[in-house]
């Protein structure tokens, strides 16, 4: 392969690259990619110098690290202040209005992820730190060069912190717990937990398959010579930085609310997951002017959405039977307002997920509602448990419901799920008596006290 031939095809790596990683529209096969990718890798393991700094081959994960040592932002990351509703929200424009009534907000989705600071020194990323107290944060440099959507050079040659917030697909995220859990795994609680999970791992080669996405969302320490936010944020995407959508310039309070219901009503479109819409007046002098408090800039804020996750309490667990003759634990749950919907039931999705949780009967959980997402638990908080929680195991007998026309097929599947914590003897004695049961022997099952002596 000559200099040119490398060149092209580069170029042609990093574009299949985008399209698999960044878009979700692959325009070339696994088997297309790996081939060329090797053949690139053979040509820069021969000419070190002719390396293309955006090479895809310089993203596969390296060595496994110790542990993360502690780094520097060059300049605070400094945290947002949180509005919930349009009388804070007013207030907070009528503090900002001190230094003129003539603002223009720059609007942006709030993406639910972790805060990465990305240093870039004569085009070439040197640093990735992540927020940690604001002042300091761990050196995830080698996760970082990982993902995709981070250029690894940018045509801006000055010192420069890019900033972002690092986030996981929806789809990818549930891709990601359908495979730890076929490994015997605990799944992430959400999005937001696998992205930083991911971003921090010691071996690279695994945030490399977690198809993170870098969502950049402003700039710390910089030379850059812009009068407006909007402005430089245009240029920092023309840097090769993806565009996040529906960033908007608006003039007064009407516009920042009817885009934030635009936003609510279009989040569960987004493939990531949104948590508020951030708020920024465009003027870079008026921001000065505003300057910060010892938390935040007086600048900006979160306009935060209403919450998808909330505390309520499990009541009781039930068996639900598909159409397909499945049987599915279901988790009935104290009423709680979740996004204008109440709900009352959170999928369990099998027994194991009930033995993953430790679940029982009383536990005070976070449970999770995302757009047509069915709710789920997330979270049992067993340190609020007390002496009261019963047996998981007898509250889900006592909601077993056996008609007399199902079948033995289905009553043994119900019986070994039901019993899916027992010992291995019990489990032994169920699967033997299990096997004597005939079609005259369905009514005992109506019986639940026949139920319960097969744990006692």
């Amino acid at each position: 392969m000559t200099k040119e031939e490398y060149s092209i095809n580069i170029e042609k790596l990093i574009s299949w690259a985008k399209a698999y990683y960044v878009d979700d529209e692959p325009i070339a096969s696994d088997e297309e990619y790996d081939k060329l990718a090797r053949q690139c890798l053979e040509f820069e393991n021969k000419n070190p110098n002719l390396i293309n700094p955006n090479s895809p081959n310089r993203r596969v994960g390296g060595a496994i690290l110790k542990g993360f040592k502690k780094a520097n932002h060059l300049s605070r990351m400094w945290s947002q202040e949180d509005v919930f509703n349009d009388k804070e929200l007013e207030d907070w424009i009528k503090r900002a209005s001190k230094v003129g009534d003539n603002l223009e907000f720059f609007c942006q989705p709030k993406f639910d992820g972790a805060s990465l600071n990305l240093i870039y020194e004569n085009g070439i990323l040197k640093q990735a730190i992540t927020r940690g107290d604001g002042e300091i944060g761990e050196d995830v440099t080698q996760n970082a060069m990982t993902i995709q959507s981070i250029p690894l050079e940018i045509a801006e040659k000055s010192l420069i912190e890019i900033r972002g917030e690092v986030v996981i697909k929806k789809s990818d995220f549930e891709a990601i717990n359908i495979e730890r859990l076929k490994n015997s795994e605990s799944t992430f609680a959400n999005p937001r937990n696998a992205a930083a999970g991911s971003l921090r791992q010691l071996d690279s080669s695994i945030t490399s398959k977690r198809k993170l996405f870098f969502n950049a969302w402003g700039v710390g320490q910089n030379s850059l010579n812009f009068e407006k936010t909007s402005q430089m944020m245009d240029y920092i995407f023309s840097l090769g930085f993806v565009k996040t959508p529906m960033q908007t310039l608006v003039k007064n309070i009407d516009d920042i609310k009817k885009l934030y219901e635009n936003m609510i009503k279009k989040r569960d479109t987004f493939p990531m997951l949104l948590d508020g819409m951030v708020i920024k007046i465009d003027d870079i002098t008026t921001q000065q002017d505003l300057g910060f408090t010892q938390k935040f800039p007086r600048w900006s804020c979160a306009y935060k959405f209403p919450a998808v996750e909330k505390t309520t309490k499990l009541k009781d667990i039930i068996l639900q039977v598909g159409r397909t003759g499945v049987v599915t634990p279901v988790a009935i749950v104290e009423p709680v307002l979740i996004e204008g919907a109440n709900v009352e039931r959170a999928t369990l999705h099998n027994f194991d997920e009930i033995q993953r949780l430790d679940l029982k009967i009383g536990d005070e959980i976070i449970i999770i509602r995302s757009g047509d997402v069915i709710p789920k638990i997330t979270k049992v908080l067993k340190d609020r448990r007390n002496n009261d929680i019963n047996n998981r195991l007898i509250n889900i007998i006592n909601n077993i419901n056996v008609k007399p026309n199902k079948n033995i097929k289905y009553i043994r599947k119900i019986v070994n799920e039901v019993f899916i914590n027992c010992s291995q003897g019990k489990k032994n004695n169920i699967k033997n008596l299990l096997l004597k049961i005939n079609k005259n022997d369905i009514n005992k099952f109506k019986n639940k006290s026949f139920l319960k002596i097969l744990i006692s």
